[in-house]
């Protein structure tokens, strides 16, 4: 299904001997039992349950795990795909090195833990997605000075032939507070539209990270002939849209010897490859070492 690349192989193993010699027509059929596959889930689900799927199966999803450039370990695909189906990482009970209960949402947002695994996640994806540009052709420099008096610096200035772009690396949890889901609609009890996609929305806080990011650098690099777009990833393996848009944009305006779709698959696949890995990492310290492995054993 979409975004998770989950298709029943026997079903598409009977049609393709049909297939053969007639053009598009394995594709016509793949999709029509990827749609009977969707429309079989969505009858079993309701409500938010039912947002948070047609998200995670949808085409533009974003997710670059099923490119075979992600080589992901099997810690790293069980974390990810726990979070995907919307399931708790750590064992039930577990509490976190802070003492708090250690859920998924409180695991990424925690302020406590030692060694600041989130910052090491950080810098281990923003290092990947320098070195996919460099082995792209591209010249990049980490942190470049916004100038001589500030002390605020994006994460990476790209170079290339007619190419000068910058971009600062951000990765976000899809999820909001539990407390989010608190109605405050005291008449109806009811949530406002604005409030429901604030809570249930898989992508909000990505649009939100991007916007702040935004409000930061956008204007600095205006004015200094930059193309600017910040790199928000989520920790489920998204890759927020218009950071899609805006790397396939700037991959396309270098002469190199790839294509710009085998580029952006190269260096996406490594860089949510080490979010995910860097996620492990994560819940190992909030855990004080039981991680995934505990719950998926």
């Amino acid at each position: 299904m979409g975004g998770c690349g989950l298709r029943r192989q026997v079903t598409i193993a009977e049609f393709a001997h049909e297939c053969v010699g007639h053009k598009n027509l394995q594709r016509s059929k793949t999709e029509e039992a990827d749609r009977d596959l969707s429309n079989a889930l969505f009858a079993t689900v309701y409500g938010a349950e039912r947002q948070v799927l047609t998200a995670n199966a949808a085409a533009g999803a974003g997710r670059a795990l099923t490119d075979p450039q992600v080589c992901t370990d099997d810690a790293a695909f069980c974390t990810y795909v726990l979070e995907r189906l919307l399931e708790r990482v750590l064992p039930d009970g577990q509490k976190c090195v802070c003492g708090a209960d250690a859920s998924n949402w409180h695991v990424h947002t925690c302020t406590k833990l030692h060694g600041k695994p989130r910052q090491l996640r950080h810098d281990v994806a923003n290092s990947k997605l320098a070195l996919g540009l460099r082995l792209c052709g591209f010249d990049c420099t980490t942190e470049p000075h916004l100038n001589e008096v500030s002390k605020r610096r994006p994460d990476l200035l790209i170079m290339g032939l007619g190419t000068q772009a910058v971009t600062d690396v951000t990765v976000t949890h899809p999820a909001v507070h539990p407390r989010g889901g608190k109605r405050s609609d005291s008449h109806s009890g009811i949530m406002t539209y604005e409030e429901a996609q604030a809570v249930y929305n898989p992508v909000h806080s990505a649009k939100v990270r991007y916007q702040e990011k935004c409000r930061k650098y956008a204007h600095w690099a205006s004015q200094n002939g930059l193309n600017f777009a910040p790199f928000v990833l989520l920790t489920n393996g998204a890759v927020y849209e218009q950071s899609r848009t805006w790397l396939r944009k700037v991959i396309a305006s270098h002469d190199h010897r790839l294509t710009v779709t085998t580029a952006y698959d190269f260096v996406t696949g490594d860089v949510v490859a080490a979010v995910l890995r860097g996620n492990v990492h994560v819940f190992a310290v909030a855990g004080s070492g039981s991680g995934c492995e505990a719950r998926a054993g």
